[in-house]
Order: C-alpha cells, then structure tokens, then sequence
C-alpha cells in the first residue's frame, strides 16, 4: 500500500521591498499544542523559502485518514530570521512590546482570487487622522501610503501626490492586524468606578464574533479605579474580547507566546463550511489545498546623504522622480519626501560638485540601520549614507 500527502494548505509571505516580492526573512512554527494535534492527525508542516506547507496523509479516496475536527484550531507563531525585516517592512513593531500580529482565515480577506489572513485596509475617511506610514484604500482597493500627516481639520485626498504615495492594487499587514498579547494576569483599562462586571467572551463559530460568554466576574472597590485585573488562566490560549462594565478591549491570551520574541500569530480555524473560500475542504471532505497570503508593505523613509567635503553642490535623480535639498555650502542633501525602499537600488542617484565633477550613479543608503528625523515639523524614518568626496 502506498503512503500519500496532500497539501492541506500554503502560507506564502510577501514583502514588497524585494523585486521578487518572495519574503524569507520569516519563519512559522507550530505552537506546542498544534504540534500534538498534527502529530494525531498525521500532518506535517514546514517553512520552505517564502511558503509554509501544511501536508495531510491521505487515503485511496483523497481523504485525510484523520479527518480534521471541526472545532480545531490550528495555531502558528512567526519569527523574523532576518534583522532588517523591521527595517524594511513598514510595520509598527518593537520585540520587546506586548504589541504583536495576529492573522487567521476568520479575516476573510479576499481581493481578486487572493486570499489573504490579515484585515483589509480600511478605505479613506477625511474624518480619520492618518499619521505618516499609515495606509489607506480607495473604492477601487488601490492603497496608498501617508508620506504626510493629515486629519479632520486638514483633510487631503489620496490624489494629492504631496500626501499620498500609490502603493499598487493589493492588500496588506496594517494597523487593524496588530493585537495585546498577554498572560494569565492582564490588565484591562475602564471608566472609573468602584464596581465592576468583567466578561470574557470567546468567538462564536455561527457567525465568527466574539460573543460566547467564557467567564464573569465581580470586583468592588472602596475607592474609584481605572484599571482592574483580570484572570485568564484556565481558559485554552486565544483570542478573546474582555469587557470590563462598558469598556471592551480584545487580547491575545499566550503564557509562551508573550515571552518568546515573535513577530505574531496565525491561527487557521476548521469550522468553515464547504463553500467558503477561506475554509480548508471540501464538501466531501478532500483537501482544498488553500493558498493564503501574508503580503507586508516596504517602509518608506527619508533619504539623507552626508559628504566629506562642501564641493558638492547638488545630488539628484537624473530620472526625475526624487528631489534632494540642501543648504547652501552644505554637506547634508536630503530626499524632499520619504523613499520606498527596495532591495533593486536606484541606479539614477548622481553627485556634482566644482571641482568633482559627476558621479553615477550613488550607492544607496543602507537599510541596516534607520533612524527619525524631524522634516518640515513632522517625524520621518530616515537613511543615511555617508559619502568619502
């Protein structure tokens, strides 16, 4: 009798700052006790270049010979193997923050045949404040970048090319995908009072919200508090909202997660029906082999060339797309508006000087190190390169 493995389903990771889009800078592993159900159900998995594959072994007829429970959750942690990801990526993260990622197939992310885990961008709003790095979309799901800041009191439209860089037709990691991880012991934020209702909720699978009533609580105080704790241990780790009198916040609930430097969490759900793209088989049972994606946008910054000597008079994109300012017998020349980075370097970056003459093209500046600076009253990512003329 032959032994065979069928796909059960892909996780491809992208990165618009490399001219393949293929991103490898990111591992995913299986939690402890996704391992163990895997381990029952006799599937595998495995990170390979940019895709993570998830095999299942099947019989004659193409089903697993374990069929998946459908109240089983499979749980996934991503680590970062390349230390410029966060250089590159535009993402707010810092390791050593209770902020991570959180991505599932609940998300139900989808534009054109692409599925993605993470939210979509939400479209713009001249009501919202949009701070610089920020995405926005439009009605046709174009996105675009905030390379200046603006709110409901100096509103600019995705159209003006002053405020907003066009990021291409496509969906990615934002702000809506980050999540608290936490421990046993959280801390939950609420109106002052001396009395509180705390309720955890779990999700609902008829209709994926988080409205399924875990566990409830009292505390009373004799004296006015913000904050109060709450207990999670117990509970199977998760997602869950936690309301606290009228005050809701979601967590991430994670005793291992939250001392491990990851970048976040996938959790891929199995109650799906048949027909939905996002689920994971079909209505026999057989494997849809589901490709999701991951895609993360490349940070913008600006760029800023340092050189040794005043003979430089102008540095400049021969192509005209980027403009560098300086003041007058200066050695600082600095990009006008923020640079997508990429991993192709701009070739068209040259140098001029009295006595130099041209160079071209420039090395870019490097991105193993990015910096703030202040620009024009606003905070900006920067690169820097030093130059030896």
């Amino acid at each position: 009798m032959s032994i065979n493995y069928e796909i059960v389903f892909t996780v491809e990771m992208l990165n618009d700052y490399f001219f393949s889009q293929q991103c490898t800078a990111l591992d995913i592993v299986a939690a402890d006790d996704t391992i163990n159900v895997l381990k029952g159900q006799q599937m595998l998995c495995k990170t390979i270049g940019n895709k993570f594959i998830t095999i299942n072994k099947i019989d004659d007829t193409g089903k697993p010979y374990v069929a998946l429970d459908k109240s089983r959750i499979l749980r996934f942690y991503i680590t970062i193997n390349d230390t410029n990801f966060i250089n590159y990526s535009n993402i707010n993260y810092q390791p050593a923050d209770a902020g991570k990622y959180y991505f599932t197939n609940i998300n139900q992310t989808k534009l054109g045949t692409v599925l993605y885990l993470h939210q979509a961008i939400d479209k713009y709003d001249n009501s919202q404040t949009y701070a610089i790095g920020n995405l926005a979309a439009d009605n046709t799901n174009n996105v675009f970048e905030a390379i200046k800041a603006s709110d409901s009191g100096n509103k600019h439209a995705l159209t003006e090319t002053a405020y907003w860089l066009p990021k291409g037709k496509a969906q990615f990691v934002n702000n809506k995908d980050g999540l608290l991880f936490t421990g046993s012991n959280y801390t939950a934020a609420a109106a002052s009072a001396t009395d509180f209702t705390i309720n955890i909720y779990g999700l609902k699978t008829s209709n994926n919200t988080y409205s399924v009533l875990m566990r409830t609580a009292t505390q009373h105080y004799e004296s006015a508090q913000t904050s109060v704790p709450v207990d999670l241990s117990g509970l199977p780790f998760g997602k869950y909202k936690v309301s606290v009198n009228t005050s809701d916040s979601f967590v991430y609930y994670d005793e291992i997660a939250v001392k491990q430097n990851i970048l976040g969490v996938i959790e891929i759900f199995n109650h799906l029906p048949a027909g939905n793209n996002f689920s994971l088989f079909d209505a026999s049972g057989v494997s849809k082999q589901s490709k999701f994606t991951l895609r993360f946008a490349n940070r913008s910054a600006v760029w800023r060339y340092f050189t040794r000597t005043t003979d430089v008079d102008v540095i400049k994109d021969t192509a005209s797309v980027y403009t560098f300012n300086s003041v007058a017998a200066s050695k600082v020349f600095t990009s006008a508006v923020p640079i997508p980075l990429k991993e192709r370097p701009i070739t068209t970056i040259s140098a001029h000087g009295t006595k130099l003459g041209n160079v071209a093209p420039l090395a870019n500046p490097g991105v193993n190190r990015v910096n703030q600076i202040m620009q024009n009253g606003e905070i900006y990512y920067c690169i820097e390169k030093h130059l030896n003329f």
